[in-house]
């Protein structure tokens, strides 16, 4: 019994790991670990192959019709808002602030709230 279960394991983990393996050379021949050049090239090369290119002739599964992977874009360009592009800076920069305001007043605000669950919970009983 022990054995089955540590030959299913294996198994298991060999399966992993050749899908990992597998997706990792194959993304690397594509180009997807390159520089950005190369990144934006292979998506465009992935993005305009069909099922049929993708597919090797030894798989009967294929559709009837020879479809794109990707029937639509997966974004379509929207037009640039110069007002919202403009505002991201301080917008970041007013996130920034929130979060350290936020953590300069843990040592404040977290005994207030312990107290005020402890409080609650005595309320309960």
């Amino acid at each position: 019994q022990k054995v089955k279960v540590m030959a299913v394991t294996i198994a298991k983990a060999t399966a992993k790991l050749g899908v990992v393996g597998g997706t990792v050379y194959f993304t690397a021949k594509e180009g997807l670990w390159g520089n950005s050049k190369e990144t934006n090239d292979a998506y465009k090369r992935l993005k305009s192959k069909t099922l049929d290119e993708w597919l090797p002739a030894s798989v009967d599964m294929k559709p009837s019709t020879s479809k794109k992977l990707v029937s639509k874009p997966l974004m379509q360009k929207k037009e640039e808002t110069p007002a919202v592009k403009s505002q991201q800076p301080s917008q970041y920069n007013a996130c920034v602030n929130t979060v350290f305001k936020t953590l300069a007043d843990l040592p404040e605000t977290v005994p207030v709230k312990v107290n005020s669950v402890v409080t609650y919970f005595k309320n309960l009983g």
